[in-house]
């Protein structure tokens, strides 16, 4: 039977898989802008339970004016995932309606990677953003980046009881800037648990390797230029000569400037995350929610 050997506070225990389960909770946001409207910012509570084999989310969202909880109503404030490995099954479910339909178990829309990914597959309760960092008729891809530079802070915080350190990338072009602040804490034993339970439900779906590495947990949001659409960032790291942050990364904000103007940003942080002892109530869809077709 397969042990896992987790760390806390110095003490090694070892554990039975099928024994525990993590729980994850992170806080997201969306700070964008929205035409005629302005800007509109939609914030995300997630949390996340991991087993063996198992996964179920649930997104609640949220906003801070009249616009933003007018989006979320059509899109629904409570929506969730369960995926099971051992019966090859996946559903997703509406709290509001308390309906549930199934899903595809395979994801079929990653062969080229996210960027692949058109509408087919997406559900259409989901919000999104992009930004582009470069003008239209710009074809010049040689000034695309002029500038990179991370700053890090010897200073020690606390952040929701994890030690961290302070990191600040800055992307520039011309006028134009993306400021990414990342806050991580040297290790956590439990999030790197979490992240190979979630692998194993990923490559179990077909989701390919490069796919699953971009968005491991605590990775980060400066080393991924897919999810900030600067398609040569690691070259341009590279040349300048700068390192990946030490430690694993549990919050980040992402600022867009256009002009030195704020345009839009978007992050994420974890406020909780531990090992519990395994529920498989909790991967289950709640009694009296009705089985729809999904369009």
């Amino acid at each position: 039977m397969k042990r896992l050997l987790l760390c806390v506070a110095g003490i090694s225990i070892q554990i039975l898989a099928q024994d525990i389960q993590v729980k994850m909770v992170t806080d997201s946001y969306m700070d964008i802008p929205i035409p005629v409207i302005g800007k509109v910012k939609v914030s995300i509570k997630k949390t996340t339970y991991l087993a063996k084999n198992m996964r179920k989310t649930v997104d609640s969202f949220s906003g801070d004016n009249f616009f933003s909880n007018w989006i979320i109503g059509m899109v629904s404030s409570t929506t969730g995932e369960v995926v099971d490995i051992t019966s090859t099954q996946a559903w997703e479910y509406n709290e509001d309606d308390r309906e549930y339909w199934i899903i595809p178990f395979i994801n079929e829309g990653h062969e080229n990677g996210p960027e692949a990914e058109g509408d087919e597959g997406q559900d259409n309760r989901s919000i999104s953003y992009s930004f582009s960092f470069s003008d239209k008729d710009d074809t010049n891809d040689g000034d695309e980046l002029t500038n990179i530079k991370r700053v890090g802070s010897e200073e020690i915080k606390n952040i929701h009881g994890f030690r961290v350190r302070e990191w600040a990338t800055t992307v520039s072009r011309g006028n134009d800037q993306i400021v990414i602040d990342e806050w991580a804490v040297r290790t956590l034993p439990v999030l790197r648990l979490a992240d190979s339970l979630n692998r194993e439900i990923e490559l179990a779906r077909g989701t390919p390797d490069s796919v699953i590495d971009l968005f491991r947990f605590g990775s980060g949001f400066s080393n991924n230029e897919i999810l900030l659409g600067i398609p040569s960032l690691d070259s341009l790291m590279d040349i300048s000569d700068i390192d990946p942050i030490d430690g694993e990364v549990i919050k980040g904000n992402v600022s867009f400037f256009k002009d030195d103007e704020l345009e839009a940003g978007f992050g994420s942080e974890i406020i909780e995350i531990y090992a519990e002892t395994f529920d498989p109530l909790f991967y289950t869809i709640p009694e009296g929610y009705d089985h729809i077709e999904n369009e």
